[in-house]
């Protein structure tokens, strides 16, 4: 009725963060929900959500409940995602904000029976999953949103092991030639196709899935914000972000671990921030807690200090 619209207002902000019933995702979601009070945040998980609302409301108040929707998905799943798509669309006209933590690992096993299998599934949610999720909304991203896809320190070409400096180069020149989703694309099933004839080794590919995923999804932003500024959409904003949280599975090197928490607030930062008075801010770039890994994207020099709140929605 003509009240209603009057007394409610016609769409709020809404935010959706995948893989968000542990460890950093989790903390992304809650630190959305206690941050951004006028937002409804959906959480999903690949696991049953129950019980998650009850655990948020015990730390954030009932309050919080009523922001926060837990709900059951695969990204691997498209009619999944597309139902999930749907539902957001019909009640708030579009997506804020997109998170995508949804990710698995495994200890690379380069076995010939085990190594092929590892890479599908790897790849199958960390980047034909996310992929999933991102082309579901692309049309329905509202102005100012902000993507954050989680990347790893493993995405790096300087973690990549036991592969001579010349043949890291290649592999990285091998991503950066890519130059829309369908060369990228290409790529990542030719390692799918290269592990299942266990040539990947002799291709150029280094022998960890996840870190050829990490890689992947760390081109891919490149590649989805060069798509939005051509579509004149410069106002969506995507960056790759490792927020240098301690994994249980993951080499991480001598870096300055933070806990799930620190981790949290940073890409709640990353996800929210708006240009400063010189309308700077990272687009389609890889960052790091704390500093920036600078491949071939724009030269930014960008630094986050906790104690710095930044210009938020």
């Amino acid at each position: 009725s003509l009240l209603q619209e009057i007394i409610m207002p016609k769409k709020s902000r809404v935010a959706l963060v995948t893989g968000a019933t542990r460890g950093i995702g989790y903390n992304v979601g809650r630190e959305i929900v206690k941050r951004m009070a006028l937002t409804t945040t959906y959480m999903t998980s690949r696991v049953p959500v129950t019980g998650f609302s009850a655990i948020l409301g015990m730390e954030l108040g009932a309050c919080a409940r009523e922001r926060a929707k837990f709900v059951k998905l695969d990204v691997r799943d498209v009619e999944q995602v597309d139902q999930l798509k749907e539902k957001i669309v019909k009640n708030f006209g579009g997506l804020d904000i997109l998170v995508n933590n949804a990710g698995i690992y495994h200890k690379a096993d380069t076995s010939p029976a085990v190594f092929p299998k590892q890479v599908q599934d790897i790849l199958g949610t960390n980047y034909w999953g996310t992929k999933n999720v991102i082309s579901a909304f692309q049309p329905h991203f509202k102005p100012h949103s902000r993507i954050v896809n989680i990347t790893s320190n493993l995405g790096h070409i300087m973690s990549v092991k036991g592969m001579e400096d010349d043949l890291k180069e290649a592999l990285r020149s091998r991503f950066n030639s890519c130059t829309n989703e369908c060369e990228l694309d290409g790529l990542m099933l030719k390692f799918q196709r290269d592990a299942v004839q266990g040539v990947w080794s002799k291709e150029g590919w280094p022998s960890c899935g996840y870190t050829v995923s990490k890689m992947a999804i760390n081109a891919y932003t490149r590649i989805l914000q060069q798509q939005f500024d051509n579509e004149e959409r410069e106002d969506v904003v995507v960056n790759a972000v490792y927020p240098c949280t301690k994994h249980s599975k993951i080499d991480q090197g001598d870096i300055r671990l933070l806990d799930d928490e620190e981790g949290g607030r940073f890409v709640f930062y990353m996800a929210t921030v708006m240009p400063n008075s010189h309308g700077v801010f990272p687009r389609g770039s890889v960052i790091w807690n704390n500093s920036r890994v600078v491949d071939n994207q724009d030269k930014y020099t960008y630094r986050y200090n906790n104690k710095h709140k930044g210009q938020l929605y």
